[in-house]
């Protein structure tokens, strides 16, 4: 009976943590127990030869006999082991069809009836992939002739390309020094969608393997060399950004299905009717716009939201991803290679002469990755005729505006690094969250942990200016724990830095580890104690840990540095209210009613101080005023405690049925807001007998009407 995919998972897992630990017996028989669901005799025999190698080596150690070989004989056995566990989970997902990367070896059995030559001379790409993405461990044989396929430019890009995808595909399912190294070379290749592509699959692997990698000197060696080379750190580093950059890819996503798309669909009758559509298509005044476009864009509000995916799109961001995720339909994309084929206008799914020249445009333009260049064709291909027609005639590269739009890019590519890893990074973004055959495989855009934390990887990046960098990639998208991370190792060193310490304990600060952020913000408080930011976050983390007398001092200080500054006024405010200073608190409420442009700000801590200090009258004129104005639950709650003060019971019931009913009438979480705010009614004279009864009332709806 084959396993479950949970199953295969936790047994690997298992497996995996024995070896970690050189629990190498817990490891042999869970290995064992493994392999007895399978026919696989040959890794049955080998792993009875190690086993009993193993057991030969601990009866030498336990009768002393000293052998100076014996590191490298166990490190050779653990390398053993964990090929020996690698080849059984393999087999273990072959038998239970775990995902399409198992198609091709579960339909011509293990072993493949093309050679290496053959497959490079035959020149199919899709047959290269497949066999590549599903081959065990290699030769040295087949490690030199496909390093030098990769290295040889008479071979195409395209080939070349997909080979090295596959091989990461590959790699991601099982350890192979021999592969590894040939993405070592190929990151060295001067053909940068090669080596961006080669770059990638060597953070990957390092990431998944790194646990293992000190019983493979060579590798380690590789890396060490690599680490010199300013270039391959500038690309690791940049590589590192994209990834966590993708992190917003899904946000972004969700932002167009509930914002931006809504917005549009909101205003596009009246934008149609306004540019009349049928316009667009007369050959007169093709090129003219509309200034009431962007009239009706700002008047919508969506304006700043488009601005900032502009920004974002500028910055790296994915912006393009939900507009394409319902394009992955065609049967192109059936072909798993097709994923990460490069764009190539002659490619034979591409003949259609009508299109070539945006054709011509998409293989120019570095804006979307390959998989949304293909859709974007495809698509094209769907329109009614009359758009067609527009589209073949507009996107020519001999138009004007397309030929400034490619010249810009080409300025924008000098400025940063390669477009290659970023469109790469999109095209397996879109491969592992929307092929629909991909639910075994494991997410690498959801795996951990986080490439600098990884030891083989940090060796390239553990440097400050490289740390900075990525650190502030975390900070500016508020991943605030990453970003934490990172300036703590930072500040480890004998870098002593203000700014630092300011961005940690915000950090802190946002993931609600208060006390933590207070240490920070006091110690940056030492370098410059005249830094009005530094003495307000101290301030609010003291007022937020219920320490208000401390959070006072602060905030005086803050408004010595910042004068009439109305958040410090209403901040001031709310530490007099929590020290029960009620009429000093009121004194800056007012202040701030008297200064904002906004004075409704003020009214509710004005109401509630008031009612606190028993001027119910001017605490009812004020929450009358909010009701009028924009009231919520709690505002109907208070000026009920009001009513109630004041004796005008039915008027209170009134006020709490408003309240409740916002509650969505659910009296459970009536009383949850009610029920902390008794002390304040019985210490402005309610009886605590009669809230009970007066709370039956309002269940009862006595006396409301």
């Amino acid at each position: 009976m084959a396993l479950t995919h949970q199953d295969i998972r936790n047994c690997s897992a298992k497996i995996t943590e024995a070896l970690e630990n050189k629990r190498l017996k817990l490891a042999f028989d869970t290995i064992g127990q493994a392999l007895s669901s399978l026919s696989a005799w040959q890794l049955k025999e080998r792993l009875t030869e190690l086993e009993d190698n193993y057991r030969m080596m601990l009866r030498y150690m336990s009768d002393g006999v000293k052998d100076p070989r014996q590191e490298k004989i166990y490190h050779d056995l653990l390398r053993a082991v964990w090929q020996i566990a690698d080849l059984t989970v393999v087999e273990l997902k072959a038998q239970s069809a775990y995902s399409v990367l198992y198609d091709y070896r579960k339909n011509t059995g293990r072993y493949f009836p093309e050679t290496p030559l053959q497959l490079i001379h035959e020149q199919d790409e899709q047959k290269l992939f497949n066999v590549l993405s599903s081959t065990l461990l290699w030769s040295a044989d087949e490690q030199r002739i496909w390093a030098d396929y990769i290295a040889n430019d008479l071979y195409s890009d395209s080939g070349r390309c997909l080979s090295i995808t596959a091989l990461t595909l590959n790699l991601e399912e099982l350890f192979d020094e021999r592969k590894i190294n040939i993405l070592l070379e190929a990151a060295e290749n001067f053909n940068e969608e090669i080596r961006q592509r080669a770059l990638t699959g060597v953070l990957l692997a390092l990431r998944r393997y790194d646990s293992r990698l000190y019983l493979y000197p060579a590798i380690k060696n590789r890396l060490e060399y690599l680490a010199e080379n300013t270039q391959f750190v500038r690309d690791i580093r940049h590589i590192i950004q994209q990834f966590i950059l993708s992190r917003e890819t899904e946000k972004v996503s969700q932002i167009m299905k509930d914002e931006i798309i809504p917005g549009m669909m909101k205003i596009s009758p009246v934008l149609n009717e306004k540019i009349r559509m049928k316009d667009l298509f007369n050959e007169t005044g093709i090129d003219e716009k509309n200034p009431e476009w962007q009239t009706l864009i700002e008047d919508s509000g969506l304006a700043g939201r488009l601005q900032e995916f502009s920004e974002m799109q500028m910055e790296g961001v994915d912006v393009m991803h939900s507009s394409f995720l319902h394009l992955k339909n065609f049967p192109f994309f059936s072909e798993l290679h097709n994923w990460f084929l490069l764009f190539n206008k002659n490619h034979r799914s591409l003949e259609n002469k009508e299109f070539s020249g945006f054709a011509n445009i998409l293989a120019e333009s570095s804006i979307l990755c390959n998989s949304d260049k293909y859709s974007f064709f495809f698509s094209i291909g769907m329109m009614p005729e009359k758009y067609r027609e527009m589209i073949a005639g507009q996107f020519s590269v001999e138009n004007d505006a397309i030929k400034d739009m490619l010249k810009e890019e080409i300025t924008e590519k000098t400025k940063k690094a390669h477009p290659a890893a970023r469109q790469y990074i999109q095209d397996l973004y879109r491969f592992y969250k929307l092929y629909p055959r991909n639910v075994n495989i494991e997410d690498v855009f959801a795996a951990k942990p986080e490439f600098y934390r990884v030891p083989s990887i940090a060796q390239f990046i553990a440097d400050e200016d490289n740390m900075r960098i990525i650190g502030e990639y975390y900070f500016n998208r508020n991943y605030f724990e990453e970003a934490a991370d990172i300036f703590t190792h930072l500040l480890e060193g004998e870098i002593k830095d203000e700014t630092l310490l300011q961005k940690r304990g915000y950090c802190y600060q946002m993931l609600g580890n208060l006390r933590y952020a207070l240490n920070d913000y006091q110690k940056a408080e030492l370098f410059n104690e005249n830094s009005s930011w530094t003495i307000k976050k101290i301030a609010y983390c003291y007022r937020a840990l219920k320490q208000p007398e401390e959070a006072l001092a602060y905030y005086r200080r803050a408004e010595q540095m910042t004068k009439d500054s109305l958040s410090l006024e209403m901040s001031i405010g709310h530490c007099l209210l929590e020290m029960q200073h009620y009429d000093e608190a009121l004194k800056h409420y007012f202040k701030v009613e008297y200064l904002a442009e906004k004075k409704e700000k003020a009214w509710r801590p004005i109401a509630w101080c008031s009612f606190l200090c028993r001027k119910y009258e001017q605490a009812k004129d004020y929450f009358q005023k909010i009701i009028a104005f924009n009231p919520n639950a709690t505002d109907y709650l208070n000026i009920g405690h009001v009513c109630l003060a004041m004796g005008n019971n039915r008027e209170a019931l009134q006020h709490y049925a408003s309240a409740l009913a916002l509650h969505n009438g659910s009296y459970e979480k009536f009383l949850e807001v009610f029920t902390p705010d008794i002390p304040d009614l019985l210490a402005a004279g309610v009886k605590e007998a009669d809230i009970p009864v007066f709370l039956d009332s309002l269940m009862y709806g006595e006396n409301i009407s």
